[in-house]
């Protein structure tokens, strides 16, 4: 099927995808390294995609905290490739999606700022993905709250970014992805592609509040509490029918939740809500395959293979994590997203 637009673009971008892809680890590999000590994983991991940032950190960090650096400095040189390689629509979809890191990277800047984190280490954990580059980022971390914030004057996150200092900062975090999405929302879908990159973007927010509301659920937040933290904007999942599912109690909104795209032999019962939203993660990224097989020359390979790539990262940060202080393999695996 062709849709609208340069098909070469789309030919070209997916291929260069599709070899990428080809590279994530395998879930016989992450069972593999279940198997290993902590710092086996890692030589395991500088052997891979992730040697060069491996080999470039390990003069500065040790333990965990490298592996944490060089995943982040991977998933950063890997997203910046994909917005290199494309040209055309496909560059200009890829570089707004990825965008959601401008909003990690702000937080990152000024949660470490706040707590006095040193410089250099805060660049470590930023992940230079979207419209902007690391330079810019890195001449943020030497300015002080107040300049960092005023430098976004005339953009969308001013707004809730002008609260700092004044609003706790997870809310502002909250705010900060809900204008991230709205002004995704905003795009015309004028053909066949936009309208599949929108609906995409959609499912995802929909995600988001499912996770959302079965945690909050859990902590008996009140409804108000609930649809302040959750996204407008979803593909079934509308402000209305979430007001009507938190003002259930947790069983039978659970019940209700069956009918939606994204319960799809979800199993939720008994489990504890972290357990419970690496179900939906499950859902999400076979939803995104089937829909990528569906339109092979579309954004949605290229989309697939992002998420695919940040879940390896969460993956192997776990795996990491896990193994440093020696919790057991089900744990782990527990905590792990495999297909």
């Amino acid at each position: 099927m062709i849709y609208r637009g340069n098909r070469a673009a789309w030919a070209y971008i997916v291929a260069r995808t599709k070899v990428m892809k080809s590279r994530l680890m395998k879930a016989e590999d992450f069972r593999k390294l279940l198997n290993m000590e902590f710092d086996e994983i890692v030589r395991y991991i500088g052997e891979t995609e992730y040697k060069k940032e491996i080999d470039e950190l390990g003069y500065k960090f040790t333990g965990p905290r490298l592996l944490d650096h060089a995943l982040y400095a991977n998933l950063a040189r890997t997203y910046r490739k994909l917005i290199e390689v494309s040209f055309g629509a496909s560059k200009f979809l890829i570089t707004r999606y990825l965008e959601k890191w401008d909003v990690w990277n702000i937080i990152n800047i000024i949660r470490g700022k706040m707590a006095n984190v040193q410089p250099e280490v805060i660049e470590d954990v930023l992940v230079p993905a979207g419209e902007r580059d690391l330079e810019f980022w890195k001449s943020l971390i030497v300015r002080d709250i107040e300049e960092i914030v005023k430098s976004f004057e005339g953009t969308p996150y001013y707004e809730p970014l002008s609260k700092v200092g004044s609003e706790d900062i997870s809310k502002i975090e909250d705010e900060l992805y809900k204008v991230y999405y709205r002004e995704l929302l905003k795009l015309n879908p004028t053909d066949f592609a936009m309208k599949l990159f929108l609906d995409f973007i959609k499912m995802e927010i929909d995600i988001r509040n499912v996770k959302t509301l079965l945690r909050l659920k859990a902590e008996d937040a009140t409804v108000e509490e609930i649809i302040s933290c959750t996204i407008p904007g979803g593909y079934e999942l509308t402000e209305e029918e979430i007001r009507k599912l938190a003002a259930m109690p947790i069983d039978e909104m659970i019940k209700s939740l069956e009918g939606y795209w994204f319960w799809d032999d979800v199993q939720i019962k008994g489990k504890s809500v972290a357990t419970a939203e690496i179900e939906f993660d499950k859902v999400w990224i076979n939803t995104i395959s089937k829909r990528a097989s569906n339109y092979p020359l579309s954004i949605l390979p290229v989309l697939q293979y992002a998420v695919l790539k940040k879940v390896e990262v969460d993956n192997l940060r776990v795996l990491g994590w896990g193994k440093y202080y020696g919790l057991p393999n089900e744990e782990i695996e527990r905590q792990m997203v495999i297909l």
